[in-house]
């Protein structure tokens, strides 16, 4: 999420094509951009939830069961 770095897990967010240029190659503290989420590499799991168009409901139910506790996931 910061400095025009490499494409990892902990370096990528979502962002609107705007808010993307706004941000620039800046942290968004620089961007006074604060972060909805933070960013994190996904388990196995989780990377299954992310492909959801390609879950069952069925299959979902056991995924998220799988899920850390910690992870902050937008509903």
């Amino acid at each position: 999420a910061s400095r025009c770095a490499k494409n990892e897990w902990e370096n990528v967010v979502a962002a609107c094509k705007r808010c993307n240029w706004l941000k620039d190659c800046r942290t968004p503290e620089e961007a006074s951009m604060p972060l909805l989420a933070v960013p994190f590499r996904p388990n196995a799991y989780e990377w299954h939830f992310l492909a959801k168009d390609r879950v069952l409901a069925d299959q979902m139910e056991y995924l998220s069961t799988q899920f850390r506790a910690d992870r902050q996931w937008a509903h």
